[in-house]
């Protein structure tokens, strides 16, 4: 078994009534969704937060929002203004912001940042750049949002990883009994929750073995992005790399998953785990061997897993991207994540504090 040793530090946790920053950085999504949008913002205040919505919620030009000097500088100061940032919803424009964003202000924060999708980058950006762990979590509009409120495991998840209340060292991942991949048109059919797909993909074994290090991972396709640039958050040697894709046909998941082979990504992995794909599309021969092909990008004997609730199906873990966490492989069970941190000490709540726009 590979075990690393190089895990980020954890930042502060949500305290009970914790201020969250809402940011846009990759898609208008509040301006063209914007009952879901109000719909996640009132979910996240039902658990107790105040919400300080970024003016990237109210833009929409050119491609994205807002440019991305001005996106970067509203970061640093929602961070410095909440107790924590998350992001509206994914998109494309993310990794024009990476190159405006000043890391080490992020680290002197010591603030949780919440995304996933586009924001993949970012999070994994932050461990490598700041040292401090970012979350792999859910979003204000496609989760928080989803009518009839988040999944619960969704929300008990991120309550567990994020929240002050919940003092572990060790938690393992519970497997989602029902998941959905349904897609339904934002503010015009999603009047109803998803529909689930119960027994579908569930978690399994496809190398058997344990490893431990820090997690680095996210969307193939955002990952993918930044290959071959100064941005490329590279993972540490013996990370568990984790892998999320959705939509897309077995072919093209081989070819993401070379190009990761490639590059050396599971060379220097302790272990790897893959989401349940959403969506799944065989390839035109009518090939559906999704486990086949990643197993077959893998060197041999690395301990992997697949069809665990990360990413873009519902409901989703919250992952701490840079933290410690172990996998374990049977070859007659199935599969194991446990997150572990380091045992925290005491916190006392903020003092009061100027906000960087209007809470809603």
């Amino acid at each position: 078994m590979t075990v690393a040793t190089n895990a980020a530090r954890w930042p502060t946790p949500l305290l009970a009534g914790a201020t969250l920053g809402v940011w846009a950085p990759s898609c208008p999504g509040p301006v063209l969704f914007p009952r879901r949008f109000e719909r996640g913002l009132a979910a996240l205040r039902a658990r107790g937060h105040r919400v300080v919505v970024g003016a990237s919620c109210r833009a929409a030009q050119g491609a994205g929002t807002l440019p991305p000097q001005a996106l970067a500088e509203e970061l640093h100061t929602l961070l410095e203004e909440t107790d924590g940032v998350i992001a509206a919803v994914g998109g494309w424009t993310m990794t024009p912001v990476l190159s405006h964003l000043d890391f080490g202000h992020i680290a002197r924060a010591g603030k949780p940042v919440i995304g996933y999708s586009d924001l993949t980058s970012l999070v994994n950006l932050i461990p490598r750049r700041s040292g401090l762990v970012a979350f792999h979590g859910p979003m204000v509009i496609s989760e928080w949002g989803e009518a009839e409120g988040p999944w619960e495991l969704t929300a008990a998840e991120f309550g567990h990883v994020l929240d002050d209340e919940h003092d572990w060292t060790r938690r393992e991942l519970g497997a989602a009994h029902e998941w959905s991949d349904e897609n339904l048109f934002w503010d015009r059919e999603d009047v109803r929750r998803r529909r689930g797909n119960s027994g579908e993909q569930p978690p399994r074994t496809l190398n058997a073995g344990e490893a431990a290090g820090p997690l680095w991972g996210g969307s193939l396709i955002v990952l993918g992005l930044l290959l071959g640039t100064d941005l490329w958050p590279e993972p540490a040697p013996g990370s568990l790399v984790f892998l999320e894709a959705d939509g897309m046909p077995v072919d093209e998941l081989w070819a993401r998953l070379e190009q990761f082979r490639l590059a050396g990504v599971f060379d220097r992995a302790a272990g790897v785990i893959m989401s349940k794909i959403g969506n799944p599309q065989a390839s035109p021969s009518g090939y559906t061997g999704y486990d086949e092909v990643l197993r077959g990008c893998l060197p041999p004997g690395l301990p992997a897993a697949a069809g665990f609730d990360l990413g873009h199906a519902d409901p989703m873990h919250t992952l701490p991207v840079g933290g410690q966490a172990r996998l374990t492989c049977p070859d007659d069970a199935p599969p194991l994540l446990h997150l572990h941190r380091a045992p925290r000490t005491p916190l006392s709540a903020p003092a009061g504090k100027q906000h960087a726009g209007p809470a809603v």
